[in-house]
């Protein structure tokens, strides 16, 4: 299930960086460079049979591509990596929800704004760079704005907009939601849940009874409330810079 969740989120950076223009593959890998280091600012899809190390250290140390490798839990990949240099830097859980026996009953749907235009999806970027504290460009949201395998949600709260959230739609017909945030001032109010919970009322429709998603430690206590469970993480790497 590890790689399952894994993959799905490979496949959301690519389809985003395809439709951004900054999607690129190389021997054994592949990765999304966006304008000005903003999200999603990834190495991914390692492939250790064809993988050229040599040429991705080359390539991360002239800032060609992004110094920031993500996999999935395998100890092939996390040993040639570690035998080349690569250190870990981070983890976050990969977890998973069975909807077979979850009961879409009605919910309130109109603190909750569908992202449909470029001032909306202006909009998104800035309360997402606000939420989570690094940069999302209004072009890379713009680009997957309309399209049918993204949904993306502001959530409001009087005349504010504190929180935010997307579904994709995998080529599988797997859900998995993304970028779940609630801006500093408004933590603590139960905004992130009331977002969970939406986003994975719109996965209703959706023929696939799985919903993936990737969280953070204080995440992940939150996920397991709702019924999420955890397959193992989303490793981290990165070379270190002379």
């Amino acid at each position: 299930m590890n790689k399952q969740i894994i993959e799905h989120l490979f496949e959301f950076w690519e389809q985003i960086g395809t439709y951004g223009g900054f999607y690129g593959k190389e021997q054994g890998y592949a990765f999304t460079k966006p304008p000005l280091d903003s999200w999603p600012n990834k190495v991914f899809n390692l492939d250790v049979d064809t993988l050229d190390i040599q040429g991705l250290q080359l390539k991360i140390r002239s800032h060609t591509i992004p110094n920031s490798i993500g996999i999935y839990e395998s100890n092939a990949l996390k040993n040639k990596l570690e035998s080349h240099n690569f250190h870990p830097t981070s983890q976050v859980k990969a977890m998973a929800l069975d909807t077979t026996n979850i009961s879409f009953g009605l919910i309130d749907a109109s603190n909750f704004i569908p992202v449909r235009s470029q001032e909306e999806a202006e909009l998104f970027a800035q309360v997402a760079s606000e939420c989570f504290g690094y940069p999302i460009a209004p072009s890379t949201i713009g680009a997957i704005t309309g399209k049918p395998e993204f949904q993306l949600f502001l959530g409001k709260l009087g005349d504010d907009l504190p929180s935010c959230g997307m579904v994709y739609i995998d080529k599988k017909g797997i859900s998995g939601i993304h970028m779940i945030g609630t801006k500093a001032g408004y933590r603590g109010m139960g905004l992130g849940k009331k977002m969970t919970l939406f986003l994975i009322h719109q996965t209703e429709k959706v023929p696939s009874n799985k919903v993936f998603l990737v969280a953070s430690q204080a995440g992940e206590r939150i996920y397991h409330k709702l019924g999420f469970t955890t397959h193992g993480h989303l490793q981290s790497f990165s070379l270190p810079m002379d």
